[in-house]
């Protein structure tokens, strides 16, 4: 194998030698690569062997499939006369040897049950749940491979070769059991047990030629760059709340349960699906809208967020707090953020709207309490007033104008009560978040007109997910000061 670099021949060596194999590595490392060239070579050397592979999304463990039949296997006649059959689809992926061997692929499922396995690949690993990989996938290895040779008399206590797994993907958060796994497999390993554990950062793949230096400083200089997101899929570290961080990463992953965010009413024609309606209000029901205004002209990285709350009541002055909207704009002129804020607030039938207006959110805040004509849409907003600050509303021209706005005039006992009640709030189950984004993914790819959307139109409906965990990203960064 001229072909494969230095690196991946030494990881290859450890998926032999070691028992128990964890990579963690940065996008362009081409691991399902070196995963499929580990099962071709397991199931020509090892007769007999069967090789299970999951995935937390079932496609990317066909993709290995895919690279061993159309890209390995038309370019090497020996392959070609090893393999016996395979099939490719997304219900049934599987490549059997004329050897015996077999690699099957395997839904990260309760389905999977009966599967059985010699060699176990969870490839991106952090994707499948704990319950899952614990009681159903590592649970394939029932029994060990038995050559023929085990039949003869002189063979029979002769010690047979032990199951094995390979891990491999990017990095994750400390929260998740994957951090706590790579622990556990890090401290084997130095123990001198039978576990092996790597990572490589996207220097490495920079440097053998198969990451452009120049797209990292692209995507690095792009104004939603994620610092966070790229600190564990490029730099293979795990990211996770400092010890006198205020908010729980545990917690606020936890109350990640809505599944369906509500989106402006126009979104939904984009799909036309029965099973995602917009969603009428219910009785009692609030949405408020909260704009945290970015400066004009400021960074490149300062945007504009708009955050949409839903109140459900239950029990006497008590609410439900849903967070199911989430979406930001590059900072500009203040007239056009609060034609945007107005669009999303009749969208989204909202009742009240929360605006900063002690800083640069006084500029939107100016517009608000005016009349404004939105030339796109060719509409007349009215002028709104203020709810409750007597001088803010004084702003607003207009005597009978609705009172919509909550001024927001921050002080240091403001923000910490307000920090104490959020934190108070995620504990208690008040507070509800949208789903994590690979789920959510998963969950779009489900219906049927998604896929034939153009990216941007995809994007809209992705990005509440997004945004969701770039509020927590910055939520775990907030720490108690002494």
């Amino acid at each position: 194998m001229k072909w494969l670099k230095p690196f991946q021949q030494a990881l290859i060596v450890m998926c032999f030698k070691y028992n128990y194999t964890m990579i963690i590595a940065s996008r362009g490392m081409g691991k399902s690569l070196i995963a499929a060239i580990v099962c071709v070579l397991k199931c020509i050397l090892y007769p007999g062997i069967k090789i299970c592979i999951a995935a937390g999304k079932r496609g990317q463990s066909v993709n290995i499939i895919k690279k061993i039949i159309e890209d390995f296997m038309t370019s090497s006649a020996n392959l070609r006369n090893e393999i016996d059959d395979y099939k490719i689809s997304l219900s049934v992926a599987s490549v059997h040897f004329r050897n015996g061997s077999s690699i099957q692929v395997v839904t990260a499922a309760d389905s999977a049950r009966s599967a059985r396995a010699n060699f176990i690949l969870a490839d991106e690993f952090v994707q499948i749940k704990k319950n899952i990989l614990d009681k159903v996938i590592r649970k394939f290895k029932a029994g060990q491979r038995t050559p023929r040779f085990f039949l003869k008399a002189k063979y029979k206590d002769y010690p047979k070769e032990p199951n094995t797994e390979l891990y491999l993907s990017s990095a994750y958060y400390k929260y998740h059991y994957s951090y706590a796994k790579f622990k556990s497999f890090f401290k084997s390993m130095i123990k001198g047990d039978n576990y092996c554990v790597v990572g490589f950062p996207y220097q490495l793949p920079v440097s053998q030629g198969y990451y452009p230096i120049e797209q990292i400083r692209d995507e690095m200089l792009e104004d939603d760059w994620d610092s966070i997101g790229w600190m564990m899929e490029m730099d293979s570290l795990f990211f996770g709340q400092s010890e006198n961080a205020f908010y729980s990463f545990d917690e606020l992953s936890s109350a990640r349960k809505l599944i369906k965010p509500i989106y402006p009413k126009h979104y939904y024609n984009l799909l036309n699906d029965s099973s995602l309606k917009y969603p009428i209000k219910k009785n009692g029901e609030i949405r408020i809208l909260s704009v945290d205004v970015a400066t004009q002209g400021g960074k490149e990285s300062d945007a504009s967020c708009f955050s949409v709350l839903q109140l459900i009541p239950y029990g006497q002055n008590r609410y439900l707090r849903n967070v199911v909207y989430m979406t930001t704009t590059k900072g500009g002129h203040t007239f056009n953020q609060a034609i945007k804020a107005r669009r999303l607030f009749y969208d989204l039938d909202c009742d009240y709207i929360v605006l900063d207006s002690q800083g640069v959110g006084i500029g939107v805040f100016d517009n608000l309490v005016q009349e404004q004509t939105d030339d796109e849409r060719n509409i007349v907003y009215p002028a709104w007033s203020c709810i409750n600050d007597e001088s803010m509303a004084n702003r607003c021209k207009s005597p009978d104008a609705p009172k919509v706005i909550y001024s927001i005039k921050a002080s240091a006992q403001f923000n910490s009560d307000a920090a104490v009640s959020l934190r108070d709030s995620v504990r208690q189950g008040k507070l509800r978040l949208l789903i994590h984004e690979n789920e959510a993914n998963e969950n779009l790819g489900k219906i049927k007109k998604f896929g034939s959307l153009d990216i941007e139109n995809q994007v809209l409906f992705q990005e509440p997910f997004y945004q969701t965990t770039a509020l927590i990203n910055e939520m775990v960064n907030c720490a108690m000061r002494s």
